[in-house]
């Protein structure tokens, strides 16, 4: 059994125009020690479907239906105090953009001692001790814990964070755009820290980004949404060498090869549905450029392409593509 089984889960929001369905029956799978990646332009439902593991949706958020297992709990049913043990001790979350994740007016090392004294009842001296522990594992000089937040650099606030997300040695972590605002050569070291990580802690990870290759680089499966729907996912090398839905491979060809023939990258035109008022055929049928009539009467549903390849496209099914 995976760590982590989320089943045809729909996460909605309430709006005053209307409810969102962000999140509309998604479903995939986490192996304990395997990172997987959540790849998607902006507002197709990656972040919406990470809060909702961790339950941390806002006020106007709920999960209308679905499934979120994790080590055979199901996280959708658990009550507050449950809830409360299960965050930080068997599952965290790297949140995007370190700065304001990070409280600016406490110590980085109280934001991690905090945590550590509150799930484990370990003393004061040994949650220091873990913190500065944590400092090292990431690179950080341990004598750095009394500094606050603005005395670090982007990289290492960042680096915080993922320390701060591995304080209780939970064997789930979700990074939320992990590498965003930072330039190339810091986003490099982060994504190998965290690959390292993986590795030495034997820890299930949820890589989220829109960047595709680097979630090609860190990532043994792919999970590719769109306007709230997975119409991709497979192992890593499946899905960028050999992308078959028209929304990937639009994705694929924005990242130009550096060593190949200059050129502007095509853009995908359009712009994802209103999803108070999804489409009932395929949600990317107004951007498809090999579109056909029947695309826009039915819903697509993932179907099995090559062994472990998944796509939802009734073009792909029809050989059409």
């Amino acid at each position: 059994m995976a760590m982590l089984e989320v089943t045809d889960l729909r996460t909605y929001f309430t709006t005053m125009e209307g409810t969102v369905q962000a999140v509309d029956g998604v479903t995939f799978t986490v192996e304990e020690g395997e990172a997987m990646g959540l790849a998607g332009e902006s507002g197709c439902g990656k972040t919406t479907a990470a809060l909702s593991i961790m339950r941390l949706l806002p006020s106007n958020g709920y999960i209308k239906t679905g499934k979120i297992m994790f080590n055979g709990k199901n996280i959708v049913t658990l009550n507050a105090p449950k809830l409360r043990k299960t965050r930080w001790k068997e599952m965290s979350i790297i949140f995007q953009g370190a700065m304001n994740a990070l409280n600016p007016v406490k110590r980085v090392g109280d934001q991690i001692t905090e945590p550590i004294m509150l799930h484990e009842n370990v003393s004061e001296a040994a949650a220091i001790k873990r913190t500065k522990e944590l400092f090292e594992l990431v690179g950080i000089s341990p004598d750095r814990i009394n500094e606050y937040p603005h005395e670090f650099s982007g990289g290492m606030r960042q680096r915080v964070m993922i320390a701060m997300a591995l304080a209780c040695w939970p064997k789930l972590i979700i990074a939320d755009e992990p590498t965003t605002a930072l330039d190339v050569m810091i986003q490099a070291q982060i994504l190998r820290l965290l690959k390292n990580l993986q590795k030495e802690l034997s820890l299930g990870f949820i890589m989220i980004s829109h960047d595709l290759s680097v979630l090609a680089e860190t990532c043994e499966k792919l999970c590719i949404m769109y306007a709230g729907k997975i119409v991709e996912n497979g192992t890593s090398i499946h899905v960028f060498k050999n992308p078959r839905h028209p929304y990937t491979r639009g994705l694929v060809a924005a990242f130009p090869n550096i060593k190949g023939v200059k050129f502007m990258p095509e853009p995908i035109p359009g712009n994802p549905p209103n999803l108070i008022h999804p489409p009932k055929g395929c949600r990317f049928y107004e951007r498809c450029k090999y579109k056909i009539d029947s695309c826009n009467e039915t819903e697509p549903l993932l179907f099995e392409i090559e062994p472990g390849h998944f796509v939802a496209c009734h073009l792909v099914q029809k050989g059409v593509i």
